[in-house]
């Protein structure tokens, strides 16, 4: 087939930069900005969205979907929930802080690797044709990563407002 093992570690590459530059910028404070906190899972549900009209899933796909989202939201509610949070300044001034959490990426990492893992063996899922087994995966992940995304950033946007309404440091 003419193609080098390169391109499957590229991936992983990528993935394994961005959580080195993630876990060096663990104890720096940003700001968290509440109005724009929407914008992230209005991406991916248009995403997934175009994904799932260019190939629609069949009843087996959808229910892969449910349960991926059901997973992912599990996931980006724990995440969430172990981010640092806290708020600076006073009044009209005052604004929510966020830091990442060592064990809000190595939630990510694990769930990564566990992607890994179970992607590559060959997952049969009740299908009888590989493709259909690959579609049906494609169907769950896309679940997940909606699911991970829309939970986890409605959890901060909760978090916050709480916080910002009673004026409390949450760490």
């Amino acid at each position: 087939m003419g193609g080098n093992g390169y391109a499957a570690w590229l991936p992983l590459a990528i993935f394994a930069g961005i959580m080195v530059w993630r876990f060096r910028s663990l104890e720096k404070a940003r700001p968290l900005r509440l109005p724009l906190l929407w914008i992230a899972p209005l991406i991916v549900t248009a995403a997934v969205s175009l994904a799932l009209y260019g190939m629609p899933p069949s009843l087996l796909g959808w229910s892969a979907l449910a349960a991926g989202f059901a997973i992912g939201g599990g996931i980006g509610m724990q995440r969430s929930r172990l981010m640092r949070l806290h708020v600076e300044g006073e009044g009209g001034e005052a604004r929510v802080m966020m830091r990442q959490s060592p064990l809000a990426l190595l939630l990510l990492l694990a769930v990564f690797a566990a992607r890994r893992m179970i992607l590559p063996g060959g997952m049969a899922m009740g299908a009888a044709h590989p493709a259909a087994s690959a579609l049906i995966m494609t169907d769950a992940m896309l679940g997940l990563v909606l699911g991970m995304v829309v939970v986890s950033r409605l959890i901060l946007w909760q978090r916050a407002r709480g916080m910002v309404a009673a004026h409390i440091t949450d760490s």
